[in-house]
């Protein structure tokens, strides 16, 4: 079943990604059209994306020579509201999604189902040290020329997904999204990034960014792998920086508002 899943869960993405450069072509074609096609009943709608989507959804008419690609599109967006309910029907007894993925504000189906479907069983990972090297955020995990990664490509990159999926979170209702704001401003603060910022050095922002970002997924691995083992009985412990170094940051996870 988790291999089933998986590929349904690749095949979600894939079909997104084509869509959505499917899309793109539509907004392209509009971007060169528009003032001739559109100005007069559509003249509102200066943005070629939104006449776009005017155009996939049937309230506008269009000309024949991009029929087939809006045929495209939509076609390709049904098989993608397909493929997340049937991810959601496939997963949604799983206890994971009952008792904690489900009570987390920025994890619908899709991500939820490529959790269970790429780190069952759990008990692969004796530590949470483990499960975070195996989602490629260990420290010094890159992609070297000629070398072969020691961790899920794929898994890292849903990682990423994650991340900025609680970014978009409200924070007055989403733990992780608090977390996020919490380290940037930690951050923005530190010795080295705040001369950096003065300095109006290029990437800082970003930079930052990405450290948030990167902390705040590690802390949501944590709380998965904790909360997951706990569901199956397994032993837990604290993230080795709490439990052997004293750090006092550390709170046990909570579901969101």
């Amino acid at each position: 079943m988790n291999e089933e899943i998986r590929y349904l869960v690749e095949s979600y993405y894939d079909i997104q990604k084509l869509r959505i450069e499917t899309y793109n072509r539509i907004v392209s074609y509009v971007m060169n059209n528009s003032q001739k096609l559109f100005e007069n009943q559509y003249a509102h709608a200066n943005k070629p994306s939104i006449i776009a989507e005017l155009i996939v959804e049937g309230k506008i008419e269009y000309p024949d020579e991009i029929e087939n690609i809006v045929w495209l599109h939509n076609n390709l967006y049904e098989i993608e509201k397909n493929l997340v309910k049937r991810l959601d029907e496939i997963t949604k007894d799983h206890p994971l999604r009952l008792h904690f993925l489900d009570r987390i504000r920025g994890i619908g189906p899709v991500l939820a189902a490529a959790l269970i479907g790429w780190l069952s069983p759990i008990e692969r990972f004796p530590n949470i040290s483990k499960l975070w090297a195996y989602c490629g955020l260990a420290p010094g995990q890159k992609r070297r020329k000629g070398e072969k990664v020691n961790y899920n490509p794929k898994l890292k990159s849903l990682m990423w997904k994650i991340a900025t999926s609680f970014e978009k979170q409200p924070s007055e209702k989403s733990r992780y999204r608090r977390l996020y704001e919490y380290k940037k401003e930690y951050l923005m603060n530190r010795k080295d990034l705040k001369s950096a910022l003065e300095r109006g050095e290029k990437g800082a922002k970003l930079h930052i960014r990405l450290l948030a970002l990167r902390f705040t997924v590690k802390r949501f691995l944590a709380d998965l792998w904790v909360e997951w083992r706990k569901l199956e009985g397994l032993p837990i412990t604290k993230p080795y920086a709490h439990e052997k170094l004293g750090h006092e940051e550390y709170e046990e996870w909570k579901p969101d508002n």
